[in-house]
């Protein structure tokens, strides 16, 4: 009976240790309550194990029962990783016309390429800059007519100055950025 009672005790001391060690290395979020709620689970069963033993007379063991095996766990790692991929295209792209509008255009298509393996690698930016219009305070009446639009073309010396800013901010190859 002591020998139960020793084995019971250490049972549910390595399962605390080993569910505070678990707790510690996961990063907060959503999946640390769920997984708090298992270890919670299977540190209940531990303590119960023995009284059910003893009032039913058989032995409960986990590895009895089949966990269903899902892929969800992989298709949302999938999904994380691309949605990191786009969010970070997406903040180079804002940085992008933020540094094209300081500079006094207007980005009006930005495209990002980056490598897979490594996010700090941007392989290649294609980007469709104009010359910045000037606004007045004043309010004048303005005439109503249809035409057809020009845009107002960056000149070669000025693609240059977009390109020079875009490689040095980045670390693009000159070659690699496209300036329409």
């Amino acid at each position: 009976m002591v020998n139960l009672i020793n084995s019971w005790v250490k049972q549910i001391t390595i399962a605390v240790v080993l569910s505070t060690i678990i707790e510690m290395l996961l990063p907060e979020g959503s999946t640390k309550k769920y997984v708090r709620t298992v270890i919670g689970a299977y540190i209940v069963f531990i303590i119960i194990s023995p009284i059910i033993t003893k009032i039913t007379g058989k032995k409960i063991s986990l590895s009895e029962y089949k966990i269903p095996q899902t892929k969800e766990y992989e298709v949302s790692t999938i999904d994380t990783n691309a949605q990191i991929k786009r969010t970070y295209i997406n903040k180079i792209k804002q940085d992008i016309i933020e540094k094209i509008e300081n500079i006094g255009y207007t980005a009006q298509k930005v495209e990002v390429e980056i490598e897979d393996e490594d996010y700090t690698n941007i392989t290649k930016i294609v980007i469709e800059a104009i010359k910045k219009k000037e606004e007045s305070n004043t309010v004048k009446p303005i005439e109503i007519t249809i035409k057809n639009e020009k845009k107002e073309i960056l000149t070669e010396q000025e693609e240059e100055e977009v390109k020079k800013i875009l490689k040095n901010s980045y670390g693009v190859k000159e070659e690699n950025i496209i300036v329409n």
